[in-house]
């Protein structure tokens, strides 16, 4: 499907390398979580915030790996999920990054991370047209 090229297995390890990192961090998210989630005070709180965004950022990594794996095996659809993967990766690198905290480098990482990733899916979409 995809144009022969000497680096056309490059962007789905990184995808794939992307998914995994961010699926460790949001497994360390609930884990840490569900062992707090008794604490009192701010303590609970965090626990509660780390677990609702746990499960979401969870289900974003196993998305990520599916894609992974169709654009290894090369196929469409997962071009077209990367780039609504990377659209959505790209707004919540903008909340991070806008966000009053001391992880808006995540944010500016990100989205650099998200622009790259859009180019050059949107580059391939050209290249096959």
């Amino acid at each position: 499907m995809y144009p022969q090229s000497q680096n056309r297995r490059l962007f789905p390890i990184i995808v794939g390398v992307y998914g995994a990192l961010w699926a460790v961090f949001s497994l360390l998210m609930l884990f840490f979580g569900l062992t707090n989630i008794s604490g009192r005070g701010m303590e609970g709180l965090a626990a509660q915030v780390a677990i609702i965004f746990g499960i979401p950022s969870l289900i974003f990594a196993v998305l990520l790996l599916v894609c992974a794996v169709g654009l290894w095996q090369e196929k469409r659809w997962a071009l077209v999920m990367a780039l609504v993967l990377a659209i959505l990766n790209l707004a919540i690198a903008v909340l991070i990054s806008i966000a009053p905290t001391d992880i808006t480098y995540v944010g500016f990482g990100g989205i650099v991370l998200s622009v790259v990733a859009l180019w050059y899916i949107v580059r391939q979409f050209r290249v096959r047209n």
